[in-house]
Formats: structure tokens, C-alpha cells, sequence
């Protein structure tokens, strides 16, 4: 199909944090576009890049799923339930935030220095107790813990134990006390799920290596709550258990892209379980139904809160920017706010980049939909 001959817009935009989910700003964009284009079809497609809102934009793209739900242990409060999706084929879904996300913890209570990862373990013990289970994904991203996804791992049996084989305390600090683990106890329902050949693939939000520079700490902690004064040894602790890990388990994961997902959880899951460490944008845009409507765009539409450099290291914009690429197609970004140079985002491969209007988070829908109907009709897109 010639691009000339293609006429939908592809609407794909991630959630924008803490004021509308990706599938009420696929609601937004799409009616601005129909305002101002309305001879062109408009498919909309809502996105994730394995954070907060994967379960939901996988529901509403499969409507078949089968819910299950688990009464679990967040980093803070009381047990809650969670829940996850399962398909005929033997798939189940998950979604990190949904247990540990950083909006399920109070911004007084943010401390990443001592959270844990626990009750997505439990999650993930009670995923594979189901003997129909062959292959879990799971999302990462948006979550409140730094503890390197050794939480998970202790809900799945994995002691980490002191110099005096005392259990150390959960989240990142008992990391730098860690000397040995004892993998004696490993829960029935892994050994099972690992008898069956089953698989893990991991959905993460971004590429980020566990350690350095661009790993979890000096690139997340702030957001997660840590004080700069933190950031050396939360690193030191992360550092200790990588080499700890690795050492016992001998395989090398620390600098696999999204590693640093979720905290380090895609690293414990890589080193610890043998998961699979892929793009959440990548993932989802690799099923049948995006890749249909991919044949039928002659432009990619998408957006998320803020467009930066982590939005081009692994997110849904920067990914869609490839498949842009690829397929000559346009590829036009909205965004609550923009925080790149007009050369950096054009060398990422955005057409045209547009920033809303300042607006009270109440009105996120309707000016984001007024944004985009206004943009077209300026730009005269929808010209043939």
C-alpha cells in the first residue's frame, strides 16, 4: 500500500500521569482529530509502555481476557487485591504497578530506600499455580520500590540472608546487609511453572540499564522519593545484590536493557527467573491488531505527560518515532508538556511536536482534544 493511498490516523498515545488514563486521551485526540479532519478515518489504539495502565490498554484491545484476582501485600498498607488477565492460548498478564505502584503509595510515605517488591512475587506465585499458565508477561514501570526485584523473588522463596544467616530487612537497605541466598525453600508453584518449560517476558517502560549513570538509581530515585544525599548508597546496595545475583544464580543480567525498569525489578526477574527483558512499547505494538493498523496510517498520532529524554529510552513516543521511520509515515506527538530542543525532537523523528495550553488538570480532556482539532486544522494535515 502506498502511503498516498493510506487514509486513517493512527491515534496511540500513552496515559498522561495522575490526569487521564491512555484510553481517555485516545478519546481526546481522536475526537479533536474528527473535528478537523473529517473525511479521514481515525483508529484509535491506546498504548503502554509496561507501566502503569498495561492491564487496562490489554483489555481493551482483547476484550476476551479472563480476569483472576490475589489479595497482595503493597510497600505500604494493607493487603489489597490485584488482579491479572489470562487467554485460551495459556498467557497470563500482569501488571507491576498494579501492586506496587507509586500512586497506590502516599507522597509522605515514598521512601524507596526501604519498600519492597513482595507482594508482586505473590502476584506472580499465584499466576503460576494455575497449571493452565505456560507464559506470564508482566509490565514494569511506575513503581514506588528500588529494592532490584528482591522482593519478588523472596515471595517466591529466595532467603537473603546476612553474614549470620538472619533474614535482612526488605526493600534497598537490606541489600547492602545481604551475604548469601538460600534457595532451599523455593515456592512449589515456581518449580512447577519451571517443569512446564514456563516462559517470563517482561513488558518494561524503559531501557535502562539496573547500575551507572542511566540505571535506576541516578535516574529514578528522585522521582521515587529518595533525597540526593541517598543516591550513593541506595547504588552501593543495588550493586551488592547484582553481584550477589549473578554470582549464585551465573547469569549476567545488570546491563541488559530494562534492567533498571521498575526499580531493578527487570534485573531480578532476567537474573533470578530467566525472564525475558523487551520494550513495552515494542511488545504491544508487535500484536496482529497494531500491526493492521499500522498498514492503513498515513500518520502515527501520540502523546504522553511530558515529552524528555526518557520519552526516547524506551517509552511509546520515541518507539513509535522507529516505526515511523520504517514505514515513512509522519509521526505528530502531543504532550502536557514539552521538554526537548525543536532539533531534538526532530532527530528523535517526530514531524511536529505540540504542548498544551497551561490548564487546570480537570480540563485535561477537553483542551487536549481542542489541542489536537486546532493543530490540524492549522497545519491543513488532512489536505490531499
Amino acid at each position: 500500500m502506498k502511503r498516498s493511498d493510506r487514509r486513517a490516523l493512527l491515534i496511540a498515545p500513552n496515559g498522561f500521569k495522575e490526569t487521564l488514563s491512555s484510553l481517555r486521551v485516545a478519546r481526546a485526540m481522536a475526537a479533536g482529530a474528527r473535528r478537523a479532519l473529517p473525511t479521514d478515518e481515525v483508529i484509535s489504539f491506546p498504548m503502554s509502555d509496561g507501566g502503569r495502565g498495561f492491564l487496562a490498554t490489554l483489555k481493551a484491545l482483547q476484550p476476551g481476557l479472563r480476569r483472576h484476582q490475589k489479595t497482595v501485600r503493597p510497600p505500604v498498607g494493607r493487603r489489597r487485591p490485584a488482579f491479572f488477565f489470562e487467554d485460551e492460548k495459556g498467557a497470563a498478564y500482569a501488571e507491576m504497578a498494579e501492586v506496587a505502584g507509586i500512586h497506590l503509595v502516599p507522597e509522605a510515605a515514598r521512601c524507596p530506600a526501604t519498600l519492597s517488591s513482595h507482594g508482586v512475587g505473590e502476584l506472580m506465585r499465584a499466576i503460576m499455580a494455575r497449571p493452565s499458565v505456560r507464559d506470564i508477561v508482566i509490565g514494569l514501570g511506575d513503581t514506588a520500590t528500588l529494592d532490584g526485584g528482591s522482593g519478588i523473588l523472596a515471595a517466591l522463596g529466595v532467603k537473603l540472608l546476612n553474614r549470620q544467616g538472619e533474614p535482612v530487612a526488605p526493600g534497598n537497605l537490606g541489600l547492602g546487609q545481604a551475604a548469601r541466598l538460600d534457595l532451599s525453600e523455593l515456592s512449589p508453584d515456581l518449580q512447577a511453572f519451571a517443569a512446564r518449560g514456563g516462559r517470563i517476558v517482561c513488558a518494561c517502560d524503559v531501557s535502562n540499564p539496573l547500575l551507572g549513570p542511566s540505571g535506576a538509581v541516578y535516574t529514578f530515585a528522585l522521582q521515587k522519593g529518595a533525597k540526593p544525599a541517598e543516591l550513593p548508597q541506595l547504588e552501593a546496595n543495588l550493586r551488592r545484590w547484582a553481584d550477589l545475583l549473578e554470582a549464585t544464580l551465573g547469569r549476567q543480567a545488570r546491563d541488559l536493557p530494562g534492567a533498571g525498569a521498575a526499580g531493578g525489578a527487570g534485573f531480578a526477574l532476567a537474573a533470578g527467573l530467566g525472564a525475558e527483558l523487551v520494550s513495552g512499547a515494542q511488545w504491544l505494538t508487535s500484536l496482529p491488531i497494531f500491526q493492521a493498523a499500522l498498514t492503513q496510517a498515513k500518520a502515527i498520532v501520540t502523546g504522553e505527560g511530558q515529552l524528555d529524554q526518557q520519552s526516547l529510552s524506551g517509552k511509546t513516543a520515541g518507539f513509535l518515532t522507529t516505526l515511523g521511520r520504517a514505514r515513512n509515515t509522519p509521526v505528530i506527538a502531543f504532550a502536557g508538556r514539552v521538554a526537548l530542543a525543536e532539533a531534538d525532537w526532530r532527530a528523535a523523528g517526530f514531524t511536529a511536536v505540540y504542548e498544551l495550553p497551561p490548564h487546570p488538570p480537570k480540563q485535561a480532556y477537553r483542551v487536549l482534544s481542542a489541542c489536537v482539532a486546532d493543530s490540524f486544522a492549522r497545519s491543513g494535515f488532512g489536505a490531499t
